[in-house]
């Protein structure tokens, strides 16, 4: 929802305690696949992401998104 800076990451993502987290490999068939969908998420300008696991999370997504992304790198 590009108007109101949202993303509905489904399971794209897990959250825990408002942080965010890459997609959980024991449910993900393809990580590398998983992992290029999380980095095109960096073109985007998201305030908040709601994940199926966890809930939503705010605050600085672009940087919680390069953290995940270089951790599994």
């Amino acid at each position: 929802m590009p108007k109101h800076r949202l993303l509905i990451a489904g399971d794209a993502l897990t959250a825990e305690e408002g942080r965010l987290y890459g997609p959980n490999p024991a449910f993900t068939p393809d990580m590398d696949e998983a992992m290029r969908s999380v980095r095109k998420l960096l073109d985007f300008d998201i305030e908040t992401v709601v994940c199926y696991h966890g809930g939503a999370c705010r605050g600085d997504i672009r940087k919680q998104l390069e953290r995940i992304v270089s951790s599994m790198a």
